[in-house]
């Protein structure tokens, strides 16, 4: 299950009425070469038959099947950075390590 803040919502919802034909949201990972995994947020104008949907707000999430493991836990966040500048806070419960920019990371290993 992935929880999003109110802040998040809201800002997501935004970013979707500005986008025409805009049905969803959809978060990914793929891989990096930094530390392994990396979030990939975008606004969707359809569904794929392998995502995974839940309505939260007023839209609804779309994560892929291969994603939904990397993602089970994740609380999203709105931070304010310098100049004003929004941007989402992923806050992953099942990441190890981080990039030292914060953009990626590695998973935790499962115990044996």
């Amino acid at each position: 299950m992935i929880e999003m803040t109110k802040k998040a919502i809201d800002y997501v919802e935004n970013i979707m009425k500005r986008t025409e034909g805009a049905i969803g949201f959809r978060l990914s990972v793929k891989e990096t070469s930094c530390s392994g995994l990396m979030y990939v947020p975008e606004v969707v104008k359809e569904a794929k038959a392998e995502d995974q949907c839940t309505l939260i707000g007023d839209f609804h999430l779309y994560i892929p099947q291969d994603s939904v493991k990397a993602l089970e836990g994740l609380k999203i966040d709105l931070a304010t950075k310098t100049l004003g500048q929004q941007q989402l806070v992923f806050n992953n419960p099942n990441a190890d390590t981080l990039c030292g920019c914060g953009e990626s990371f590695n998973l935790k290993k499962k115990e044996k």
